[in-house]
C-alpha cells in the first residue's frame, strides 16, 4: 500500500488497527514495535517515538528489547525522511505547475 494512502487513514480506523494488532501479536515487544512502525506508516511520528519510550519503560532494556528499540527508531528516520523527500517532491511539482500557468497567462 503506498505512503499517500496510508496517512489518509482515519484516526478510528488507526485505533481499530492497533487493537487488532494487539489481539493478534497479544502483549509483547514486537507487538510495540510493529505498533510504532504502523504509527510512522501513517505519518505519526511523535506518536511513533512516544510508543517506542513507551516500549522501553515497559519491557526494560532486555537485548531484545534494546534492538527492536534501535531497529523502530531506525524505520521512524527512514520513513520520516522518505515523506519529507515526497512532501519537497510534491511542493516542487506544484511550485512549477503554477510558475508554468504564470507563464503561459502573461
Amino acid at each position: 500500500m503506498p505512503f499517500t494512502q496510508l496517512t489518509d487513514i482515519s484516526q478510528e480506523g488507526l485505533q481499530l488497527a492497533i487493537r487488532e494488532l494487539r489481539e493478534e501479536m497479544f502483549d509483547t515487544p514486537e507487538c510495540d514495535y510493529t505498533i510504532a512502525k504502523l504509527l510512522c506508516h501513517c505519518g505519526q511520528f511523535e506518536a511513533a517515538e512516544r510508543h517506542i519510550d513507551d516500549m522501553l519503560l515497559k519491557w526494560g532494556t532486555s537485548p531484545e528489547v534494546v534492538t527492536l528499540t534501535e531497529k523502530a527508531y531506525a524505520d521512524m528516520a527512514t520513513l520520516s525522511a522518505s515523506q519529507h523527500a515526497e512532501s519537497s517532491s510534491a511542493a516542487n511539482q506544484a511550485m512549477k505547475a503554477t510558475s508554468s500557468v504564470s507563464v503561459a497567462v502573461a
